[in-house]
């Protein structure tokens, strides 16, 4: 005959180990969805950055476009660059020069800290001064690239940009350092995603 005893044992076993199973299966559904909203952030931040260097790159001539990339930077850094702009010897260099396109990046987001390495190409219109007043101005298309960190901050529950800088990308040689006048450091990505 069915031994009662041995049917409630059977019985509870099952139930825990329904319970477990429950468990286990909770606990990996819940890693699973916190690899892929990271992976969605990673995502989200670098469609956010390649909008913010399209409005940053694409002017007319240097100032033009302050409300396209107002939306994306801190008040600090909006007011920041907008002296920057206004720098005298700024607009000197950049007097002569228009129509600035952006053409492509690369993109590094950070894992650990909510910063950014973007290696822009964009091209620009230089034109020449006349000389004398008969002379036709000359204009050449010009493509250049440089890297900004880009340090962003959460502000009202969205990420903006909290300091914006220019760095070296290129790698450290044998020599040691390779700096530029406009570079104050110089970062190794290779040696960015490594654990320490």
């Amino acid at each position: 005959m069915i031994d009662e005893r041995k049917v409630k044992i059977f019985k509870l076993i099952g139930l825990g180990g329904g319970i477990v199973l429950l468990l286990l299966l909770m606990f990996f559904w819940q890693g699973g969805n916190k690899n892929s909203s990271n992976e969605n952030n990673n995502q989200i931040a670098s469609r956010q950055v390649s909008a913010f260097l399209k409005a940053y790159f694409n002017k007319d001539k240097v100032g033009s476009n302050r409300e396209d990339y107002q939306p994306y930077l801190t008040k600090q850094a909006y007011q920041e660059e907008v002296a920057n702009e206004e720098e005298p010897g700024f607009k000197v260099r950049t007097s002569l020069m228009q129509n600035f396109r952006y053409k492509s990046s690369k993109i590094y987001v950070g894992t650990e800290e909510p910063v950014v390495f973007a290696t822009v190409t964009y091209e620009y219109d230089s034109v020449s001064q006349k000389k004398r007043e008969e002379d036709q101005q000359k204009t050449i298309r010009t493509t250049n690239s440089y890297s900004l960190k880009l340090t962003y901050k959460e502000v009202d529950g969205k990420q903006l940009i909290d300091k914006i800088e220019i760095v070296n990308l290129n790698p450290v040689g044998e020599a040691g350092q390779q700096t530029d006048e406009y570079a104050p450091g110089v970062i190794n990505l290779e040696d960015m995603n490594k654990e320490e």
